[in-house]
């Protein structure tokens, strides 16, 4: 897994080129609810039995990170070993892979899960799921990331293979639930919601993606069990979660600053006036480093020739972006208090690179500062702060190169508010469940007729989540969050049913 920059994102910014006409947009998929049989449930005794994450004080010293290297090391060894493992496929059919089989058992629903063939399948995991059950109780985990010289280019495999360790803590999880065992089923989906966090802790945006995207696997395992007879409501253990549940606020302060990480000469532009040689240099390295963001090569060496680019990619060169910009960067910099003689000293590379930097700095702040809000009280503010009109990037189109570098930050932080949004939706579920037992058999007219406890509402609106009773029957409903795809996997849909 690499961070890349296409070509034709970075053209296309800097002015319109030929493109085939895109094809109808499809339909969304029609969604559908995801049932919950409920059974009424009071809260268990004492009411934290339950942790989404261990308290502090059982943590152990050390670093999760290790274990989890161990466990993935042993999982690939088993992955070479996939033929002696594999089920005898069908006469003409593939053979099934084991992370097929580990994705089908984490995905059929629970009545039709093949324990036995799972327990069985299972067996030669064991000490892959000792290690990162060692790991998750680590009171710390660093990938040490941030100490990596390679930027973009960058290879992290083990955060993209960490999945597939969450797929097995799912399985067992799953094994739990279906024996009847909730204490060591929360014990698992503890374990795989923590190893979640641990992927998510660092400066990329991609590892909070990842943590994300295991935690939202587990979420289907508190889905499972809530619905098992025997489970207490789970209310409280949901309501004392961190919130957010995945911190972005590393993973954004790492990428705020992916520009002068890539390009540290950045940080040399506004030492002195620069000789013809020294913005010569910055020019060339600037033009190095462009060829690899362009075309997602690695950076090719100081007296390297570039390689022959597309028409496109010829005009990016920086001396003519420089060029094209220079007269208002001079008037800019001269305006903002800069000793005109100064100015008029500098080599129109260093003019029109400082401007450019200055200006990139005040716009990415006009967006970053709205990322740690209530995402209902910031989207639309960070939206519009980011918005530049083709007009504007082609009057600085080394700026525009510059802003190319910032990630969709909008996309990682609605990805983790869809998490946190399921959380407190299972939490109105949790809350009804107790209510009903409080009630039997009757479901409450209204979330604000629950009295037992306080009802969530939902973080992507900041209004109550829709709950409706219909005779025995009744849903509990959110939208798209403002600004999100029109998809249902970012909707809250649930169909509520009492066991009878």
């Amino acid at each position: 897994m690499r961070r890349t920059f296409a070509l034709v994102a970075l053209a296309s910014a800097l002015g319109p080129l030929a493109a085939p006409t895109p094809a109808p947009a499809q339909s969304p998929p029609a969604p559908q609810p995801t049932v919950f049989t409920l059974r009424p449930a009071a809260a268990p005794r004492p009411a934290l039995k339950y942790r989404l994450v261990p308290e502090r004080h059982t943590l152990v010293p050390g670093n999760a990170a290790i274990f989890y290297h161990r466990a993935l090391q042993m999982m690939l060894t088993i992955r070479g070993n996939d033929t002696a493992l594999a089920k005898k496929p069908e006469p003409g059919a593939r053979p099934e892979s084991i992370d097929e089989r580990i994705a089908r058992w984490g995905n059929v629903p629970l009545d039709e899960f093949p324990r036995d063939e799972a327990r069985t399948g299972l067996e030669p995991y064991r000490r892959v799921l000792n290690e990162i059950e060692l790991g998750a109780i680590r009171a710390t985990c660093d990938w040490e990331f941030d100490l990596r010289k390679e930027g973009i280019n960058l290879l992290i495999p083990e955060i993209q293979e960490m999945r597939t360790l969450a797929r097995l803590v799912k399985v067992r999880a799953r094994l739990e639930i279906l024996d009847g065992k909730t204490d060591e089923a929360m014990r698992w989906i503890q374990i795989g919601l923590v190893m979640g966090r641990h992927v998510s802790q660092g400066p990329l945006v991609i590892q909070a993606l990842v943590g994300v995207a295991i935690d939202t696997l587990m979420n289907g395992c508190l889905i499972d069990l809530i619905q098992a007879p025997g489970t207490p409501s789970l209310f409280w253990a949901l309501a004392d979660r961190p919130q957010p549940f995945i911190d972005l606020r590393e993973a954004l302060e790492g990428e705020r600053y992916i520009l002068e990480r890539e390009v540290p000469e950045l940080n040399e532009l506004d030492r002195g006036v620069w000789s013809l040689d020294e913005a010569r240099r910055f020019t060339n390295e600037l033009q190095r480093k462009l060829f690899s963001l362009a075309t997602g090569e690695p950076i090719p060496g100081t007296n390297a020739a570039l390689p022959d680019l597309s028409g496109s990619a010829r005009r990016l060169g920086i001396a003519a972006m420089a060029a094209k910009i220079y007269p208002e960067a001079k008037r800019a910099l001269i305006a903002e208090g800069r000793p005109e003689a100064t100015v008029e000293a500098m080599p129109i590379i260093q003019v029109a690179a400082i401007h450019s930097f200055q200006e990139y700095r005040r716009l990415r702040d006009e967006t970053y500062k709205w990322m740690n809000l209530p995402y209902w009280q910031s989207f639309g503010r960070a939206d519009q702060a980011s918005v530049l009109t083709q007009e504007d990037k082609l009057a600085n189109p080394l700026l525009t190169m510059f802003r190319m570098l910032t990630p969709a930050l909008n996309s990682a932080r609605l990805a983790a508010l869809r998490l946190d949004r399921q959380f407190d939706a299972l939490e109105c579920v949790e809350a009804i469940r107790l209510h009903v037992h409080a009630h039997p058999g009757k479901f409450p007219a209204s979330l604000e007729d629950i009295t037992d406890a306080p009802v969530p509402r939902d973080p992507a609106t900041g209004n109550p989540f829709v709950y409706k009773v219909q005779g025995d029957t009744a849903t509990l409903t959110a939208p798209v969050p403002p600004g999100g795809p029109n998809h249902p996997s970012y909707t809250i849909d649930y169909l509520l049913k009492l066991a009878r």
